[in-house]
């Protein structure tokens, strides 16, 4: 599959274009950001509008990045409270090539960004598989991605459940790594064109420090206005009227770079009504749920190498898969999704602590799940200004992406990982749609663009 955004980019610039603003002055990019009567107004401080912000500063024209929570980085966020190290909350994965530009940045500021292990570890019931029942569990997940993609390529926009033909003992595995696990939805819920689109990296990298982190440094030279929520956009004028609740802001062109959920949930209101093609990818490019549980395990007691994936074998729904040791520390992830993110999202708190411990001692015996001490996990779907970890198609909606690489009503700009046909889902998905949509403002503003 062709990423149409980086089709003309080479290796080279793309690592400029990582560090470009880094050499700007500091006070004048700020500057840029302080104008009441900006030319370009961006919503929502991830990775995709701050991406947007740092490349209308490049071009020297003036911008207002708007925040409605209290700090930038959307759905990336490293915690440090809960555990005493970083713990990425959301997004926890560099996939390259799409991230590079973001990665060369962040080792251009000195934090650690490093490969993670290829592939994944499977154990069974405390033992790691053998070469056998590796090739049964790899051969089962792939033949489960050559029918979705097979489906999708040919046009036959379908639930993706619907293609899958008996997949024999590992089926209830392959069925979470192509569902949940890659889409954040069960896969009655999940399109075959749009997941048959989705790019597939060369490798991953991580950030000993988070990716949180990596998104704020990003955006440390910028103006952010936090706490700044955006109520309506109104388009109907020769300006853009952006009405916040902190006051109204006019500008030729608007960037909104927040997850369709929170259009969809009347959060953001647009005006006049977006024509029906823009409504639809709104309503049927939904964010599913994916959520971490985190915790300590001392002293590496299944002797496992930092920053591996465990897979599991699954008998029914409730599968998941493990993150161990995070930058080489004792902290774990439980990595959950789909339906059993739903539940716990939707149960009590101490919901999340009891299916750890009983996913544990069931891989690994009871021993092993008495060694857990303190619990934290994260519940994308209840963040109100994300309302789900990240985007995937609806069956029969596959091609409605496309309408968020236009521009709107003249002068809307949608920008986010949601708004990327190969690489939604993704940090580096965000980050160059984010410069698609900078590239689309300039072009509304007269200023050519390379």
């Amino acid at each position: 599959m062709t990423d149409r955004d980086r089709s003309s980019l080479t290796r080279r610039t793309l690592l400029a274009r990582g560090a470009a603003l880094a050499t700007l002055p500091l006070a004048a990019t700020r500057a840029l950001g302080q104008q009441n009567e900006p030319d370009v107004v961006i919503i929502g401080a991830g990775a995709a509008g701050i991406s947007a912000a740092r490349r209308i500063a490049e071009a020297g024209r003036s911008y207002v990045l708007l925040e409605a929570s209290n700090r930038v980085g959307g759905r990336a966020l490293t915690d440090t409270a809960a555990f005493g190290v970083p713990l990425d909350l959301g997004a926890a994965r560099l996939n390259m090539p799409a991230a590079r530009p973001m990665a060369a940045f962040g080792r251009a500021e000195g934090l650690d960004i490093h490969r993670a292990p290829d592939g994944g570890r499977l154990y069974l019931k405390g033992r790691e598989a053998n070469d056998s029942e590796y090739e049964d569990f790899v051969g089962t997940v792939r033949r489960a991605q050559r029918a979705i993609v097979a489906a999708g390529d040919a046009g036959r926009d379908l639930p993706a459940a619907r293609v899958l033909a008996d997949l024999g003992p590992w089926s209830d595995s392959a069925r979470f790594v192509v569902g949940p696990l890659a889409c954040a939805k069960e896969l009655d819920q999940v399109s075959t064109v749009d997941a048959s689109r989705a790019e597939e990296p060369d490798s991953v990298e991580v950030c000993a420090q988070g990716i949180g982190t990596l998104v704020s440094q990003l955006a440390r030279p910028l103006t952010v206005r936090l706490e700044t929520p955006v109520r309506s956009v109104e388009l109907g004028g020769r300006q853009a009227v952006v009405q916040t609740g902190r006051g109204t802001l006019l500008a030729r062109a608007v960037i909104v770079a927040v997850p369709p959920s929170v259009i969809a949930a009347g959060k953001l209101r647009i005006l006049p009504a977006l024509p029906p093609r823009y409504r639809t990818a709104i309503e049927k490019i939904t964010l599913g749920a994916f959520d971490h549980i985190a915790f300590r395990l001392p002293r590496n007691p299944l002797g496992l190498n930092m920053d591996e994936l465990l897979y599991f074998r699954a008998e029914g729904p409730r599968a998941y898969a493990l993150r161990a040791r995070i930058a080489g520390s004792d902290l774990y992830t439980l990595e959950v999704a789909g339906d059993v993110a739903n539940g716990l999202a939707d149960g009590p708190p101490e919901a999340a602590t009891t299916f750890l411990k009983e996913a544990l001692t069931r891989e690994f015996g009871a021993d092993l799940a008495k060694k857990v001490g303190k619990v934290h996990a994260t519940r994308w779907t209840k963040e109100p200004w994300a309302l789900g970890a990240f985007s995937c198609a609806l069956p029969g909606f596959g091609n409605m992406r496309r309408a968020f690489t236009e521009v709107a009503l003249g002068r809307l700009i949608f920008a986010g990982e949601h708004a990327h046909e190969t690489l939604w889902g993704t940090m580096g998905g965000a980050w160059l749609s984010g410069e698609r949509a900078a590239k689309q403002a300039l072009a509304l503003l007269g200023v050519r663009s390379g």
